[in-house]
């Protein structure tokens, strides 16, 4: 008996790749734009009592305590101001007449590196032998 090679046999298929890489890139996808619309689409927040009510007028010796005095030198002006510049000018000149206080309060915009030690030292650089004022730009920008 001949035996011949039916022609119908065919050679074994390679099975197809796994789907579930693919599946998982549409799940997270979808997860993705799910969570980017909730978070552009969020109601805002209600304002709170202490928001909505006027704030009150400065009192006689907060309004002494960040008076600019004319004999100090002007402020560094190498970038705008992150706030108003009567807010910053402020600042600085409580910064000045009061760096017991800023001494304790930390600084966190990463000036450490730079030799800061508190939040004193962002707007007061130091002070000339004579006295004089000499700023740092960190509490300006």
């Amino acid at each position: 008996m001949n035996r011949q090679k039916s022609p119908n046999k065919t050679k074994p298929q390679k099975s197809a790749p796994p789907m579930w890489p693919a599946l998982a890139l549409v799940v997270l996808l979808i997860g993705a734009l799910v969570t980017l619309y909730a978070f552009l689409h969020r109601a805002p927040k209600k304002e709170s009592a202490a928001q909505t009510q006027p704030t009150p007028p400065m009192t006689e010796q907060a309004l002494k305590d960040t008076a600019w005095e004319a004999k100090w030198p002007p402020l560094p002006t190498a970038e705008t101001p992150a706030r108003p510049l009567d807010q910053v000018r402020a600042m600085y000149a409580f910064a000045a007449r009061h760096p017991e206080v800023l001494e304790y309060a930390p600084c966190y915009c990463g000036c450490e590196s730079g030799g800061h030690k508190s939040a004193r030292d962002c707007f007061v650089k130091g002070r000339t032998a004579e006295g004089k004022l000499q700023w740092d730009e960190m509490g300006f920008i």
